[in-house]
């Protein structure tokens, strides 16, 4: 037995991944992120895993009460690096469109509002546009965005929260047009809707978004973050790592998402 393995951790990892998922055979269109876990775990030394599929508010309450927690794939804020060890960036994608039919009365308005490119939810959202938005309101969409899609008074006229919805539900109603826009990453625009649906850079987001894990903030969880940045490290830099990601990105994107990438990954 190596020496790592006699001082193996046992890690929860409070997620969207299923019981036995990283010993399961990946599915042919599995989502980027996921792909990148499973590389970054399966590289990791010292880890035993253990996955707990739950909503992403009960993962933040389990992972600040269990030692040995973590989560895979959130945003990182100020807040949040108070309660949890992040890890460093392991991932880094286009950040937020706002997604409708294509033909739609919906796809000629966004593409009159849009400014440089970007369209506005808040204009979007105007009080007499009565725009329902698709959203899966368990999940974190930023710093700026959160107080706006969370705003009580946005809510009463503006959009449809699906609070526990997965987002794979939403695609469908925006097909039945049962509502008028979803708020996603291009990366996990379905293959299947890719010829349906128009995508508008969200002017309230960033234009990259990078993910993390997050741990418990004790001494097992800092462990835990330790060995994850060693597989993180080695990777990252890897030529099919990066290329998996910069296929998810529009071309004209390319060159700025390449240089905000390489900036990021080699933070210490």
């Amino acid at each position: 037995m190596a020496p790592w393995q006699a001082r193996a951790i046992d890690v929860d990892f409070q997620s969207k991944m299923p019981p036995g998922w990283l010993d399961s055979k990946p599915p042919v269109d599995e989502s980027l992120d996921k792909q990148l876990i499973r590389k970054i775990l399966l590289s990791a030394k010292g880890l035993n895993y253990n996955f707990v599929l739950i909503n992403h508010t009960k993962a933040m309450q389990l992972t600040l009460q269990q030692t040995n927690s973590c989560m895979a794939g959130v945003l990182a804020s100020p807040e949040r690096r108070q309660l949890y060890h992040f890890s460093k960036a392991f991932i880094l994608v286009q950040g937020m469109h706002l997604y409708v039919l294509k033909g739609s009365a919906w796809q000629k308005k966004l593409t009159a509002m849009q400014n440089e490119g970007k369209v506005s939810i808040q204009n979007s959202w105007s009080k007499d546009a009565r725009a329902l938005l698709g959203l899966d309101y368990e999940r974190s969409y930023g710093a700026e965005l959160d107080p706006l899609v969370r705003d009580p008074a946005m809510a009463k006229y503006l959009y449809q929260k699906q609070s526990g919805v997965g987002i794979g539900e939403l695609w469908p109603m925006l097909k039945q047009k049962r509502v008028d826009m979803i708020l996603e990453y291009p990366f996990l625009l379905p293959a299947d809707y890719e010829t349906l649906v128009t995508g508008y850079p969200v002017a309230e987001a960033e234009p990259d978004t990078a993910a993390y894990f997050a741990c418990h903030k004790g001494p097992v969880g800092e462990k835990i973050i330790k060995r994850l940045n060693d597989a993180i490290t080695e990777l990252v830099m890897d030529e099919e790592y990066l290329r998996v990601q910069l296929e998810q990105v529009e071309p004209q994107y390319h060159r700025a998402f390449l240089h905000t990438y390489h900036q990021l990954m080699a933070e210490p």
